[in-house]
């Protein structure tokens, strides 16, 4: 099960009501944040890992197909960064359940804000090589360290273990 902490616009959007305490998530990368953006006049929820900032972009589409769409875009990344296939599967079963929040954290929403004011696709690209790119900014809230390596170095954590 996944917390998807989400802005005002983006509750909404896919018409949910938050709830009040929500359970931790049971996801390596744990809870997630989440808003609408509007890139090139087409509506992309902009999806961010609260534990590492692992950004995600799928478009705004069909609220009920959210979480198996954020499942296999996220999937598509961790594959791209090297993560196990074991692993992968395991974090998209966890995603299959997500429970609708407020945000609460200031920082991360910053960090969404910088990655919207970073998203510049190219014409083609597509939104997962795009996230990809995000994933390379250097983030303050973890330590300057960029989204890209803190996920795999949290994933890597787990084979030693």
């Amino acid at each position: 099960m996944v917390v998807l902490r989400c802005t005002r616009r983006l509750l909404r959007r896919v018409r949910q009501r938050p709830v009040e305490h929500a359970p931790g998530s049971s996801t390596l990368l744990g809870d997630w944040y989440a808003n609408v953006l509007w890139v090139r006049r087409k509506p992309l929820i902009l999806a961010v890992s609260a534990r590492t900032l692992l950004p995600v972009l799928i478009p705004a589409r069909d609220p009920a197909s959210l979480a198996p769409r954020l499942a296999e875009a996220l999937g598509q990344l961790l594959a791209a960064l090297g993560i196990r296939a074991q692993q992968i599967r395991e974090e998209q079963r966890q995603i299959e359940q997500i429970v609708f929040a407020r945000t609460i954290n200031r920082s991360i929403l910053g960090t969404m804000n910088d990655f919207d004011r970073m998203l510049d696709p190219a014409p083609g690209q597509t939104l997962a090589s795009a996230a990809l790119e995000l994933a390379e900014a250097p983030c303050g809230p973890i330590g300057m360290e960029s989204p890209e390596r803190a996920t795999v170095k949290l994933f890597a954590s787990l084979k030693r273990t």
